[in-house]
């Protein structure tokens, strides 16, 4: 089988395994890089070897793409060696080494700002009712998009009056209980759990809310991207004063370190942008709103 014939099939499976266009564009171009290096030096790409994925990398970085453009290439590479391997179509993955990896400049969480979040939720009201809905509960619950694709009714629980949603995350699918600060949201989530029951809350996969994502992007004209939702209750959070470790469990960050970044990023003026959601030691759902 010829590499272009190799890519074809391997972005086919991407497809029947249900990723979003845009995921298979993505795949698409990064790999393109890597059947250009192939015709340049002569190689098979069945017997590429370890060294020869570094000089790759090499090439890449010589052609002046950022740290993060040659790591996202690498990674798809990697992937698609994983098919090959899969395939019987070589005996190993030259792409399996972390030295392979560009070291990147820390990037610090973006958080939405005000004027920022008022153009987001002025583009997502054009969005389809359950789409808006799972974006508005990653405002209000710092979920993943994963995470928010993976709910099911059966997710959303109420406790003693107040709403929590059931999550599954990392290696063992790791549970954690994370409070939806919003009355709003809760209610609304809420009624559509009884409708949903064990199906998924949204119905929709994270490559699709992703998709949506990039539409708000272009029609708000803000560098959206469903993550930064995370980071501006995460922020806000912190802002209020909320204890780290606190924040480090709603957040489900293996290391406190990761949310210790939030903090790093906190304004002044976050104190007046944050509502208030916690009532004494335990969460509650906050029946202000200010967003």
């Amino acid at each position: 089988m010829e590499l272009k014939e190799a890519v074809r099939a391997f972005l086919k499976d991407l497809e029947l395994s249900g990723k979003s266009k845009r995921t298979l564009e993505a795949y698409s171009f990064h790999l393109d890089k890597f059947l250009a290096f192939c015709e340049e030096k002569g190689l098979d790409y069945r017997l590429v070897n370890g060294k020869e994925s570094k000089a790759f990398r090499n090439w890449l970085a010589e052609m002046g793409l950022s740290p993060a453009s040659v790591n996202a290439v690498l990674s798809a590479c990697k992937s698609f060696y994983d098919f090959l391997l899969d395939e019987g179509l070589v005996k190993g993955n030259p792409f399996v080494s972390k030295k392979l990896r560009v070291k990147e400049a820390e990037r610090k969480p973006a958080f939405l700002t005000e004027e920022e979040l008022k153009k987001v939720q002025e583009a997502m009201k054009r969005l389809p009712r359950h789409i808006e809905l799972a974006f508005r509960c990653m405002l209000w619950t710092g979920l993943r998009v994963s995470e928010v694709a993976s709910l099911t009714g059966e997710d959303v629980i109420q406790d003693e009056g107040r709403v929590f949603v059931r999550v599954r995350s990392g290696k063992g699918q790791k549970e954690r209980l994370v409070p939806v600060m919003d009355r709003e949201i809760a209610l609304e989530l809420l009624r559509l759990s009884k409708e949903k029951g064990k199906e998924r809350l949204f119905g929709v996969s994270d490559g699709t809310l992703k998709d949506y994502a990039y539409k708000v992007k272009k029609s708000s004209g803000v560098n959206f991207h469903s993550h930064r939702l995370r980071h501006t209750l995460a922020t806000r959070l912190l802002g209020k004063g909320v204890a780290i470790d606190v924040v480090q469990r709603v957040l489900g960050h293996a290391s406190i370190n990761t949310t210790r970044r939030y903090a790093e990023t906190l304004p002044e003026k976050i104190k007046e942008l944050a509502v208030e959601v916690f009532g004494g030691p335990s969460l509650k759902v906050s029946a202000r709103k200010t967003l």
